[in-house]
């Protein structure tokens, strides 16, 4: 499956907010949240059509959807990212996406979350070894604050910070593969 960095879709206007060392709210993350849905759904309907080329990492069949990774931190925002929702303020100055993008019904693309769960100082640690990034590891308690764990949500797979990368991706495509069906792992298999 294709692969996404989410801040990578942040609007200009978050980036350099975070890069001031100030923590985004509500409204700054709803419609890069909304953007992050989107590019899901394109990624999606592209690969299902076979767009695209082997070079990029699609398989002959198509994909069936993408990996994502951005900062999920409350379920509202999980709902946007699962398409359940719009967000709520709609002021028209906003970096919206235009309302009549209403999002699909969540069935056709569903969404599951892998929730790395780690320790403020391991993860204080991790983001003060990453060269160049504009969100500072400063801004890690703003997000914790803001944190609503998704332990024991549908759709959410937990696996430890702790674990190495290899041990947490192979944990979380069993998890996810239990939810879905074994289809998902022989298609795993096959790409």
């Amino acid at each position: 499956m294709p692969y996404i960095e989410g801040d990578d879709l942040h609007p200009k206007s978050n980036v350099e907010k975070m890069a001031a060392g100030t923590p985004l709210n509500d409204s700054d993350r709803e419609p890069w949240l909304e953007i992050v849905r989107k590019v899901a759904e394109q990624h999606t309907v592209e690969g299902q059509f076979n767009l695209g080329s082997e070079e990029e990492g699609r398989s002959e069949r198509g994909c069936h959807g993408v990996v994502i990774s951005c900062s999920a931190l409350k379920r509202y925002y999980r709902d946007i990212l699962r398409g359940r929702l719009k967000p709520a303020s709609k002021d028209p100055s906003d970096e919206r996406l235009p309302t009549h993008m209403e999002p699909p019904h969540p069935d056709v693309l569903p969404t599951y979350f892998v929730f790395i769960k780690g320790e403020r100082q391991l993860i204080l640690e991790r983001m003060e070894k990453r060269p160049g990034h504009f969100m500072k590891a400063g801004m890690l308690d703003s997000q914790l604050n803001t944190l609503e764990s998704p332990e024991g949500e549908e759709g959410v797979v937990v696996v430890s910070s702790e674990e190495d990368t290899e041990s947490q991706v192979n944990r979380a495509k069993a998890e996810i593969g239990k939810m879905v069906g074994s289809w998902f792992l022989d298609f795993l298999d096959e790409v």
